[in-house]
C-alpha cells in the first residue's frame, strides 16, 4: 500500500531580523549569537516534525518468532516453491547465457588477425593456418621460443609475427626471424632449414583497407634474398573467413598452402572462389610497392 505523503505548511513568522539577529562588527552587519540559536531550534522542530509525521508509515520488520510454520498461510507455501522454481531457471539461463558469451568470443578470435599484436596475434594465425591445413604451433624448449612452427606434405616453415600501430613491420623482425631458422636447424631433429614466414599486422589500428603496404621497402629486399615470405595478416583473415565457411574446399586450402610456401618478398593468397561482397572490405591496399618507413 502507497503510503500517503505529508507536507509541512506553516504560517509567516513576523520577526524583525535586523533588531534582533543582526549586529555590527567593524562597520558590517553579521548574525548575533540568538540568531544562531534561534536557527537551530527551527530547524531541530522541524526535523522532529518529519519524523513524526512519517513514523506511521514504517514498516516493522518481522520479528523471527513470526516466521514460525504455525503462523504460515497455505498461499505462501505454494509461493514459495514458484520463487525456488524461478531462480533455479534464473541461475539456468545464466549458465546458459556464459556458455554462449564464451563460444561467440571464442567464434570471433579469428578477427584478431585485423587489428591485434602479441600473444591474440599468434594464437590467430596458427588457428587460421590450421584452417589452410598446416599443422601448427608455438615452440617453447630451453631456451629455443618461436612464434609458430607449421608444416604439411608441402614443406615444413617457421613463422614470426609483428604488429604496429600506426607504420609498416620494419626490417628488425626479419633478422630475428632468420636466426630462429638457424636455431632451429640446430635441433637433432631437424634435417632442412625451415621457410621463414614473417607475418605482419602494419597500421593494425586503421581499416584494412586505408592501410599502406605493411611492410618496408627495406624488409620486402632483405626477404627475398633470405627466401622468406612476407604475409599481410589481414589478407589471411579474408582466406581463413572463407574456409571457416567452407572448410570442405581441401582444393582452396592447397592453393593457400602453396602461395605461401612458393613465395619471396610480399605473399599473396589466392582469392577465394565467389568472393562474397563482405570480403572485399577485408582486402588490404595493393601490395605492389612497399613502405620506405623503417
Amino acid at each position: 500500500m502507497k503510503v500517503p505523503q505529508a507536507r509541512l505548511c506553516s504560517s509567516p513568522i513576523s520577526i524583525s531580523i535586523r533588531r534582533i539577529f543582526t549586529k555590527k562588527i567593524e562597520n558590517k552587519l553579521a548574525w548575533a549569537k540568538e540568531a544562531k540559536q534561534f536557527a537551530a531550534r527551527i530547524i531541530s522542530s522541524v526535523v522532529a516534525l518529519d519524523k513524526a509525521l512519517h513514523s506511521s508509515g514504517e514498516v516493522t520488520p518481522e520479528p523471527q518468532w513470526a516466521a514460525d510454520p504455525a503462523f504460515e498461510l497455505a498461499v505462501e507455501d505454494g509461493l514459495r516453491s514458484e520463487l525456488l522454481d524461478a531462480e533455479r531457471q534464473v541461475e539456468e539461463a545464466q549458465k546458459r547465457k556464459e556458455d554462449v558469451q564464451a563460444l561467440l568470443k571464442a567464434a570471433g578470435r579469428m578477427r584478431a588477425l585485423l587489428y591485434e599484436k602479441g600473444r591474440p596475434l599468434e594464437s590467430a594465425i596458427i588457428d587460421a593456418l590450421r584452417l589452410f591445413g598446416f599443422s601448427a604451433k608455438q615452440y617453447k624448449q630451453g631456451g629455443s621460443e618461436f612464434d609458430v612452427v607449421f608444416e604439411s606434405a608441402e614443406g615444413r616453415l617457421l613463422g614470426e609475427a609483428e604488429g604496429k600501430d600506426s607504420k609498416a613491420i620494419n626490417v628488425d623482425k626479419l633478422r630475428q626471424l632468420t636466426m630462429n631458422i638457424q636455431e632451429d636447424l640446430q635441433r637433432e631433429e631437424v634435417n632442412a632449414p625451415a621457410k621463414g614466414v614473417l607475418f605482419g599486422n602494419g597500421y593494425r589500428l586503421s581499416p584494412p583497407r586505408e592501410r599502406e603496404v605493411q611492410f618496408t621497402e627495406k624488409c620486402v629486399t632483405a626477404s627475398r634474398s633470405f627466401s622468406a615470405a612476407l604475409l599481410a595478416t589481414s589478407e589471411m583473415y579474408t582466406a581463413a573467413q572463407y574456409l571457416s565457411n567452407h572448410p570442405e574446399d581441401d582444393a582452396y586450402a592447397k592453393a593457400c598452402r602453396e602461395a605461401i610456401l612458393a613465395s619471396e618478398g610480399l605473399a599473396t593468397l589466392p582469392a577465394p572462389p565467389a568472393t562474397k561482397p563482405e570480403c572485399d572490405a577485408i582486402t588490404s591496399a595493393p601490395q605492389q610497392k612497399a613502405s620506405e618507413q623503417d
